[in-house]
């Protein structure tokens, strides 16, 4: 038989969903990242409701992405920073990386000039370089290579993770500041055309999700449910005649970013806001699971 009432989980389920997006149980600054619901026993006396119907509640929550539970732990309202439109491909738009125009940040991506864009002192670190980055940079395993680190912050907030590599011997052959701890005012790139002759003339890009490790997780405040992945960008360049000559490995987190390409005549507009397109904020309701209880 049709049910002629309104679902009492989905009530339930809705103030829950307005006391999130109220800030009554929105992470607070400078904490874990997280504040957990009350427990299923205080929801059942606050809502007067059986277990059943508070479990269908939190599981429509947890299908709309506003909480997460976590076995042991308990249930958590998951933080919504604001999103970072990032435009990885502008390079043949004139837009970036370069010094064409001001307004856009000049480090392999663009972002709006209007964001604050700092970074930490360059950590240089000297090694033995793995089987994976001896294949993207074209030299053999056990190869040494300069490291190039950074954290990067937009308006204070960490934003990415950024480390470059090159191989020693660019620096004993000529490109001796790429050992000194601080940054390349010209871009590293520019530099590297200046000392050894190597010109950018394309650069391959290869992005994949993966779970964060202890550091990522420490830099960007992630917690351990299935929301806290970062993405991992992976920038090798080329140079006229083929030769890889740079490797940049930039890691974000994926709750709060995303990443976009341009690629032809693209309208400005487009260029320029990238992700602005009209978006749905709130998904379309959809009942827990037939066997699910409800009450």
């Amino acid at each position: 038989m049709a049910r002629t009432t309104p679902l009492r989980w989905r009530d339930i389920a809705h103030d829950l969903r307005r006391r999130i997006e109220s800030g009554d149980l929105t992470p607070e600054d400078g904490a874990s990242g997280r504040r957990p619901l009350p427990p299923e026993k205080e929801l059942e006396a606050h809502y007067r409701a059986s277990r059943n119907t508070v479990r269908d509640a939190l599981s429509w929550l947890r299908q709309q992405g506003y909480v997460v539970s976590e076995q042991g732990k308990g249930t958590f309202v998951v933080p919504r920073p604001n999103i970072v439109h990032i435009t990885l491909r502008a390079v043949e738009l004139g837009l970036a990386p370069g010094p064409k125009s001001e307004e856009w940040y000049n480090r392999d991506a663009a972002i709006p000039a209007n964001r604050n864009v700092s970074v930490s002192p360059v950590k240089v670190e000297v090694q033995e370089g793995t089987k994976v980055i001896a294949r993207y940079l074209q030299t053999n395993p056990g190869s040494e290579f300069i490291s190039r680190h950074q954290e990067i912050f937009l308006d204070d907030k960490p934003w990415a993770l950024q480390t470059s590599f090159y191989p020693l011997d660019f620096a004993t052959g000529g490109a001796s500041r790429l050992l000194y701890p601080r940054d390349i005012p010209e871009g590293a790139v520019a530099y590297l055309g200046e000392a050894l002759g190597y010109h950018e003339v394309g650069f391959h890009d290869e992005i994949k999700a993966r779970v964060p490790d202890e550091n990522e997780k420490r830099f960007f405040s992630l917690g351990e449910s299935a929301a806290g992945v970062v993405f991992e960008t992976v920038r090798t360049a080329y140079s006229p005649d083929g030769k890889a000559f740079r490797l940049t490995v930039t890691v974000w987190p994926a709750d709060r970013v995303r990443l976009h390409y341009n690629d032809g005549q693209v309208p400005d507009d487009v260029l320029r806001t990238p992700g602005l397109a009209a978006s749905r904020d709130i998904p379309p309701e959809s009942p827990p699971a037939e066997d699910a209880g409800s009450g």
